[in-house]
This record gives structure tokens, C-alpha cells and sequence, in this order.
């Protein structure tokens, strides 16, 4: 299917560490088979603080940005193991583990004939009703559809976030919560 421009559609699908993310691509890698389109995985980092460490001796030199780059490329196939198993025969599929803001940069990704898809977080009763903010951010800027697929509830969610990629999130899943805290 065309979208009218002479390319095939794609549809931009943020990942990052959260399952919410993974929902997102579990019904992106659906609806590429149904519009026969192609998918562009992203994950976003932030930019590394340090510079590119000196050889020591003890090794080759530790390239921060390099790091960050394999870490998101490990993060998305987790994510596809996760959320599909694999991609399908009929799905081509690229990836980007790319540096800066996130919804900046999955907004300028996504354009006029594309479709972003983002999953959304559940985080406490007054935020389920609005989605994550940079789910939020996108909509604004992005200059295409964008689908934000929710999180289910934790009930549903069965897997455990593996380790290598469980390192440094800061907002990790808690299956329970004690009666009376804020979320």
C-alpha cells in the first residue's frame, strides 16, 4: 500500500525500557502486516556526558557514545523477543538506537505519510486518564498520526524486564504496591 507519495509507509515505533513500549510494538508489527508497511524501530538516549575515555593501557578506549548505541540496539531486541518473538518474513524492519530528546527526535523521524506509535505507561489514578509525557510531546509536534498504545494492567504483564537491560531505569514496574502511597 502506498501512502501517496511513491514510498511505502512506515510506522516509527518508539521503544524504550518500559512495557508499555513493548505493547506498542506487539501492535505495530500487526498493523505493518495488515498496511504492508515498513517499521523503523527507535530508541532514543540521552546524549553521553563524558568524552570518549583515553587508552590506559589496560585496553582499548571506552567510547560512551558507542556504548549507549549497543545498549539501545540490545534494548530493541529485547523489546522483539518480548513483545513478538521475532519479526516477521513479511515485515521489513530497520532499527536506530539514536542520541538526544526523545520526543524530538521521534517526531522528526516520523513524517507526513508515516504513523508513530508509542506506548503509554499506567502511573497512578490521575495520570491514566493522559497519556506519558513523551507520548504527550509527540502528539503535539509529530506532523503524522500518531498511536498511543497503553500499558495493560500489571495483572496482564507476566515477564520480568531481563537484567542487561534493567540496569539504570529509573521508572521500573513494581507488580505491588503497599495500600496508601502515591504512585
Amino acid at each position: 500500500m502506498s501512502s501517496g507519495t511513491g514510498r511505502i509507509p512506515r510506522l516509527v515505533v518508539g521503544i524504550s525500557r518500559s512495557r508499555a513500549s513493548w505493547w506498542a510494538l506487539a501492535w505495530a508489527v500487526g498493523e505493518a502486516r495488515r498496511r504492508g508497511a515498513e517499521l523503523l524501530l527507535v530508541n532514543v538516549f540521552r546524549p553521553p556526558v563524558a568524552p570518549p575515555s583515553a587508552d590506559t593501557g589496560y585496553g582499548a578506549a571506552r567510547d560512551p557514545y558507542a556504548d549507549c548505541v549497543r545498549r539501545g540496539n540490545a534494548l530493541i531486541r529485547t523489546a522483539i523477543e518480548q513483545a513478538v518473538g521475532r519479526i516477521p518474513d513479511d515485515v521489513f524492519m530497520n532499527r536506530e538506537a539514536i542520541s538526544g530528546r526523545a520526543a524530538a527526535e521521534l517526531a522528526s523521524l516520523a513524517r507526513g505519510g508515516d504513523l508513530l506509535v508509542l506506548g503509554s505507561r499506567r502511573r497512578g489514578r490521575l495520570r491514566r486518564i493522559a497519556p506519558g509525557s513523551v507520548a504527550r510531546a509527540c502528539a503535539r509536534r509529530a506532523e503524522c498520526p500518531v498511536v498511543i498504545v497503553p500499558e495493560p494492567s500489571p495483572s496482564v504483564l507476566t515477564a520480568s524486564l531481563p537484567a542487561e537491560v534493567a540496569g539504570g531505569h529509573r521508572f521500573r514496574w513494581m507488580p505491588h504496591r503497599e495500600a496508601g502511597t502515591a504512585s
